[in-house]
């Protein structure tokens, strides 16, 4: 989980970066839901989505490719639409004021990364395997991470 104060292309370049550095390696690839207005896609041609020629790019740069969870089967993204959920309820409470308990956004972006660690240290319902194991076997086929994330224009 990576906070952001927008969603632009340079913010999603960067989240992506971090969250391949985090996760130690660069997987085959990056699963994305689909946001109308999102900078990662362009238009839907014969149902299959367009992708926005600099987030090709980076896919590119990265040697990944970025799939869409489509509307029509929201079963592959329920595991981080929970993990969303969750997070929201817990670190961005509704009727809270955020400026008490994150003074900085680098205390927000800390108690993100706890949360992380919290969460993918459970044992998961369906899986019943900790996220975080998960992804110490899945490791093991990431290319390395390349030296520097690259610069959108």
């Amino acid at each position: 989980m990576v906070p952001v104060f927008d969603k632009t292309l340079p913010t999603i370049v960067a989240c992506l970066d971090a969250t391949l550095r985090r996760i130690g390696g660069v997987p085959a690839y990056a699963l994305t839901d689909e946001r109308r207005r999102s900078p990662r896609r362009v238009a839907h041609v014969a149902n299959i989505a367009v992708r926005n020629p600099e987030i090709v790019e980076v896919a590119r740069y990265y040697g990944l490719t970025i799939r869409t969870c489509l509307p029509a089967d929201p079963e592959p993204k329920d595991g981080s639409e929970a993990t969303a959920r969750i997070s929201k309820a817990d670190l961005v409470p509704t009727d809270t004021n955020l400026l008490e308990q994150y003074p900085a956004f680098g205390h927000l972006e800390a108690a993100c990364h706890t949360f992380g660690d919290e969460v993918n240290s459970r044992v998961h319902r369906d899986t019943r395997r900790k996220p975080a194991e998960a992804l110490a076997e899945e490791q093991q086929r990431h290319r390395p991470q390349r030296p520097r994330p690259p610069h959108p224009t």
